[in-house]
């Protein structure tokens, strides 16, 4: 028999993507396809559930093809997703009833602050998490009140809901004929209905939204037995298991699996997880507790915290700004900066998510003098957005009581060789930039399937598959480091709580006239 391999549907926010990996760890196929996303002046973020479902069809079955074409024998179906994203569709005909409301949407944010007063807190007690737009019970409960048909078929029972793992388990496994309708610890977990401490669907929540718990899939290990894909679909029949939040697999594909150990993921903005051990701990200071996964009896938890702009800030530097022609140009454009030039950048272009959650706070930059230079700009930006995830990370640990030796980095912008030496030398501890950082989340759903499936014995034979990284150690003093987080904090003290100038409606009128 040929070596084993899982293949794993990376579902992402702009693409999706099929990878398949072999039993050392390495991709030997894969195919991806955009996916649409409009985006509403009223803050409505929406996706095409029809569009979902027949892409990542496509590219499942054109990787399954490309390993039969090899004789190449696949093990499992593996799926990591983006998380918090809503799916509805009628349990009797098969079809899309609603849009699918995108994980950026704000169309909650007024009934969030609505609830809040009442239910924030025991939100973040039972859930662990921060009651936001985000909630999927919020974006349920926004399309229930708007669509008196929507709720006309909860009441019937024949409304489904769930996140887009839920709706493609559904639809791989038979849809109408016997779909499995299911969904993973890791991704209930982040829908903020989910009781930590029961592990079942948080009903006083569903009750106070009208949200029929019947309409939820049924919450299981990450590890567990989804079914398996239809013949006539796919092309074969391939056993699905290891369902994971895309943050979670990213973690799990680190080799994260003890206490203590943190990853760092650079995109559009920045993901921070910190594994914090098999119970939830009490979150503090604008983090959420989330399931990371629960596995062969034992689940771990993890901290989260994330700020809105990173790599945005990159194509804020090289659109708006114009001090960086490309993207890829901003190690070598950060190097003709001054290391002393006394220029922070506060990249805060959208407020700040945690710690501080200020929706008034904007980016900002102290410290010009008449010698500062574009490349200056570059290298300050560069720099705050270091100083961003320092700032999370230093959160974790006080709410962990317990402080990372490394940290692990993948995502787009893991990159740039300054960012990251930035970042060590502010945490003062090395961080590892991981081998192949474009296939960390898919190999840790990957991962999670083979050890079920026996394609890898456990955790310490899946970690050692994992190539060795790129490592960045301080070379920052401890002194020097101190000094520029205490600016740094002086600079965001100058920023919270930041409002715009308004004018008087009469004087903004005469200023046009």
């Amino acid at each position: 028999m040929s070596t084993r391999h899982v293949l794993v549907l990376d579902e992402g926010t702009t693409s999706t993507r099929a990878v398949l990996f072999d039993d050392r760890s390495e991709v030997v196929a894969s195919s991806a396809l955009p996916l649409a996303i409009t985006t509403h002046a009223d803050g409505r973020v929406e996706q095409d559930a029809a569009e979902l479902w027949s892409a990542s069809r496509s590219v499942i079955s054109e990787v399954v093809a490309t390993a039969a074409d090899g004789g190449l024998d696949i093990a499992a179906l593996a799926i990591a997703v983006q998380r918090t994203t809503t799916v509805l569709w009628d349990a009797e005909t098969g079809e899309p009833v609603a849009p699918v409301v995108n994980w950026q949407d704000t169309r909650a944010a007024a009934r969030a602050a609505e609830l809040s007063a009442e239910w924030a807190g025991r939100a973040k007690a039972a859930t662990g998490l921060v009651l936001g737009p985000a909630h999927v019970g919020l974006h349920l409960d926004a399309l229930l009140t708007r669509d008196p048909a929507l709720r006309d078929l909860a009441e019937q029972g024949r409304l489904r809901a769930g996140t887009p793992e839920t709706w493609i388990i559904w639809n791989l496994t038979g849809g109408t004929d016997g779909g499995v309708f299911a969904t993973s610890t890791s991704c209930a977990g982040s829908t903020g209905l989910l009781d930590l401490g029961t592990g079942r669907w948080w009903t006083a929540l569903l009750d106070e939204l009208g949200i029929p718990a019947a309409a939820l899939p049924q919450v299981l290990p990450e590890d567990a037995d989804y079914g398996a894909t239809r013949p006539g679909l796919v092309g074969a029949r391939i056993p699905i298991t290891g369902v994971l939040g895309d943050q979670q697999a990213a973690l799990y594909g680190h080799g994260a699996f003890r206490a203590g150990t943190v990853k760092c993921t650079h995109g559009t903005g920045s993901f921070i997880n910190f594994h914090v051990g098999s119970d939830p701990i009490d979150a503090g200071e604008g983090l959420d507790c989330r399931v990371a996964w629960t596995t062969a009896g034992s689940r771990a938890h993890m901290l989260e915290g994330g700020s809105f702009v990173t790599g945005s800030a990159v194509d804020w530097m090289v659109n708006q700004l114009g001090v960086l022609s490309a993207a890829d140009r901003i190690d070598s454009v950060y190097a003709e900066g001054e290391a002393d030039s006394g220029l922070i950048s506060i990249p805060a272009l959208a407020g700040f998510a945690a710690p501080h959650w200020d929706a008034t706070a904007r980016g900002m930059m102290i410290g010009f003098n008449r010698g500062t230079t574009a490349a200056d700009v570059v290298r300050a930006t560069v720099d705050g957005t270091a100083h961003t995830v320092v700032d999370i990370i230093e959160t974790m640990a006080r709410n962990a009581t317990t402080s990372p030796k490394v940290v692990m980095a993948d995502g787009g912008l893991s990159r740039s060789d300054a960012l990251l030496q930035s970042q060590a030398d502010l945490l003062q501890i090395p961080v590892v930039r991981a081998a192949q950082a474009e296939y960390v989340t898919a190999r840790g759903a990957a991962w999670c399937a083979g050890i079920v499936h026996g394609v890898w014995a456990g955790e310490e034979a899946v970690s050692a598959t994992m190539a060795e990284g790129q490592q960045f150690t301080p070379r920052m003093s401890p002194e020097e480091r101190n000094v520029r987080r205490q600016a740094w904090q002086d600079a965001v003290s100058r920023n919270l709580g930041w409002r715009r100038a308004r004018l008087p409606e009469s004087s903004a009128q005469d200023r046009q006239d």
